[in-house]
């Protein structure tokens, strides 16, 4: 699949093989990276939470992944275990 299509970096190949193809219409066509910053808080969060309009929002990520970050899991060789339904 072409760039052009909106399937940049989806593996179209695979939906195909799968049967699945039309799964790449029902994805949303913007992603963002782990830390990204979308925007600010709204009044109504920022009341809610005690916090300033002006405190970032970002992208977070799948937990498993970010929980091995938190628990140091961070160069070749480690291990961690996580278990959950995640």
């Amino acid at each position: 699949s072409s760039d052009d299509d909106g399937n940049k970096g989806r593996p179209m190949k695979l939906y195909e093989a799968l049967g699945m193809k039309d799964l790449a219409d029902k994805l949303p066509k913007r992603t963002l990276a782990m830390g990204d910053v979308i925007g600010t808080l709204t009044e109504q969060a920022a009341s809610d939470l005690n916090l300033s309009k002006e405190t970032l929002v970002v992208q977070g990520g799948p937990d498993a992944f970010v929980g091995m970050i938190g628990l140091g899991t961070i160069r070749p060789g480690q291990l961690c275990l996580i278990t959950g339904s995640s």
